[in-house]
């Protein structure tokens, strides 16, 4: 058997050749020329326009760490070295028996401290809220209000949720949360407006976000992304969060009639459900 193999192997291909009638296919090449430019085109655009996501993407990144690390810096750092020199203090009175001043400097270090709990409990929430995942996207949301119109007077709030938490996938709560978060932000730096309206629903089977203002409004092709602008960026972060997560982005904005956002999900188009 295998000296038949060999011996079959050793002899000439056209030995065989009636044994091998079948014709190989010959690969066709495109005889449009113009569609394969077209498509080679189309092609090379949708990288480029890729690899710029993926640059204000990492960029998105970057400056957010950025904010983070100057939060900490600026906020719990100095309040930790305050509470050091505190201590300090506290020892030198401790020493010379000065117990009156001593327990004054204790009470002023105790606010001190509670003072850092509230900078790291603020640190975290903006990280991500302990809430969502203990109560739910809602509560989170409805804490969320309420802390923008404490930390912004001039701004009221409305909110209409016609959804159930149930009907809310896990997937995507950190992503309603965010696109929030960033959008009130905008408004804020931006808008000039005193209301937002914020809307959740679901209908014709898709999850629905609505965000409004009655702001300045912009020209939505002026807005670039440039050093030393966020507010390009945290447009792009919104779309690109909705986008990621199998959603659609609709973003209109009038000079002089505000903004309106609007973001929504089919269901069985959710990422990770």
């Amino acid at each position: 058997m295998y000296t038949d193999t060999i011996k079959y192997l050793k002899e000439p291909f056209t030995t065989h050749k009636a044994e091998h009638t079948e014709k190989i296919p010959r690969i066709q090449i495109c005889g449009h020329k113009s569609e394969c430019a077209k498509m080679k085109t189309a092609w090379c655009a949708s990288q480029t326009k890729m690899r710029t996501m993926a640059n204000h993407l990492l960029t998105i990144q970057e400056n957010e760490r950025k904010r983070i690390a100057s939060d900490l810096h600026d906020g719990l750092g100095q309040s930790l070295n305050m509470i050091r020199f505190t201590l300090a203090e506290t020892e030198k009175l401790l020493a010379n028996g000065m117990i009156s001043e001593m327990t004054e400097s204790l009470a002023h270090l105790k606010c001190k401290i509670h003072g850092v709990i509230d900078e790291v409990r603020q640190a975290a929430m903006d990280l991500r809220p302990p809430m969502l995942d203990d109560l739910g996207i809602l509560p989170t949301l409805s804490w969320f209000f309420r802390e923008l119109e404490t930390a912004c007077p001039h701004i009221r709030t409305e909110n209409d949720f016609k959804i159930e938490e149930r009907d809310i996938p896990e997937s995507l709560k950190i992503t309603i949360y965010r696109i929030v978060q960033e959008a009130s932000n905008n408004i804020i730096k931006h808008a000039k407006a005193d209301l937002i309206k914020f809307n959740l629903r679901r209908a014709d089977d898709a999850l629905h976000l609505v965000i409004e203002d009655n702001g300045t409004g912009f020209n939505p092709e002026s807005v670039t992304i440039r050093k030393g602008s966020d507010r390009g960026l945290g447009l792009l972060s919104m779309k690109e969060r909705a986008s990621l997560t199998g959603g659609i982005y609709l973003m209109n904005s009038v000079i002089g009639a505000g903004t309106r956002i609007h973001v929504s999900w089919k269901y069985e188009s959710v990422a990770g459900e």
